[in-house]
């Protein structure tokens, strides 16, 4: 009897741990091998906005259309700097981030609408370790690296509703003491927009004696305006472009030797069988009411479902999942988190369902 509750209960921890392991990997929708990073999927769950100072921009990002394809839009209201951070840990392997020796970007500056006009804005790009995913900030401590600023940028259009020309950003590591490491905190990059010139402006159209005309641009009162980021590649130190995707994460190593204990469970010592009649006894407790006038086989497999269902357990298993490690907090981007919530639920479902077809039998 022991046995079977042994087998039954470490088979269902398995299926959960495996169910974790899809979840922490799947916290980015960059595809593994991929080696730019374009949105065109539409994800932009491992892009934050810095909230430490008060000129900050506070307000979401998302992917829309631009130029014939997809980019990341923030709207810049007047007089706002906006920090835009990426989590590194949430785009690829630690093992890759270490190898990074520049990152290069995209980005272009649009005018709120056609009466405006962008005018100067220039920023930088910068890298550091230790973000803060809780309070949304760089941290008080950033470490490997620490932070460091390059690629300044200039994105300027000077016509009302023109577009600033699309400018290639590109910070460069250095040292290597500038470089992630592999015990590094949360490390992240970020670009940076300096508050400046955007407009409201009207035209002033002229005719000289010649019958020639001309056009005079007179700004009027400072507005927001548009910023647009895209074609992000993360490239080594011989300037090759690094595959991203396949975020590391804890749960597989604990994948394998859950797998390696179930297949060693009939040897197991007394003392680990103890404690797993322990458990299945407290598991009686929460079924023991559902089951209690079933019939001791054939009524236990019909209502299994129903007890799973019940369960207060199974609710909490997305708590469970949020706490691990490797994952980044949710933000109101992410994409894909609803359903791998779900996905871990149902296999916790079917864990409780095996632990108690096993304490009947």
């Amino acid at each position: 009897m022991k046995m079977k509750k042994t087998l039954a209960l470490v088979a269902s921890m398995a299926m959960a741990a495996s169910a974790m392991s899809v979840f922490s990997a799947g916290a980015s929708a960059i595809s593994e091998g991929a080696t730019k990073i374009d949105f065109e999927d539409g994800d932009c769950s491992f892009v934050y906005l810095n909230t430490d100072a008060a000129d900050c921009v506070s307000s979401g990002l998302e992917v829309v259309d631009f130029n014939g394809s997809k980019a990341l839009h923030l709207y810049i209201p007047k007089d706002k700097m906006p920090k835009i951070w990426f989590d590194l840990d949430s785009i690829c392997a630690r093992d890759v981030a270490t190898q990074i020796g520049s990152i290069s970007l995209d980005i272009t500056a649009a005018p709120e609408d056609d009466s405006s006009v962008v005018g100067w804005k220039g920023g930088t790009m910068g890298s550091a370790g230790g973000f803060d995913r809780e309070k949304m900030q760089g941290g008080a401590a950033q470490t490997d690296p620490e932070w460091s600023q390059g690629g300044d940028f200039e994105i300027s259009a000077y016509n009302v509703n023109e577009n600033s020309p699309t400018v290639t950003v590109e910070k460069k590591f250095l040292l290597p003491s500038s470089k992630y490491t592999a015990t590094g905190t949360n490390p992240f990059f970020g670009v940076m927009v300096w508050k400046s010139d955007a407009n409201k402006a009207t035209v002033n159209k002229k005719t000289d004696d010649d019958g020639n005309e001309t056009e005079e641009v007179v700004l009027g009162a400072t507005c927001g305006y548009n910023l647009y980021i895209d074609n992000i590649v993360l490239k080594d130190k011989d300037g090759n472009a690094l595959s991203l995707g396949a975020v590391a994460a804890a749960a597989p190593a604990a994948e394998e030797t859950t797998v390696a204990e179930t297949e060693a469970a009939p040897e197991a010592p007394a003392e680990t069988e103890a404690v797993v009649e322990d458990v299945v006894e407290e598991d009686e407790i929460v079924v023991e009411e559902v089951v209690e006038e079933a019939p001791v086989e054939e009524a236990v497999v019909e209502e299994a479902p129903a007890v799973a269902e019940e369960a207060p357990a199974v609710e909490a298993a997305p708590a469970v999942v949020e706490a691990a490690p490797a994952v980044p907090a949710a933000t109101t981007n992410t994409n894909t988190g609803n359903a791998s919530a779900a996905a871990v639920a149902g296999v916790m479902v079917l864990a409780a369902a095996a632990m108690v077809i096993s304490k009947r039998k």
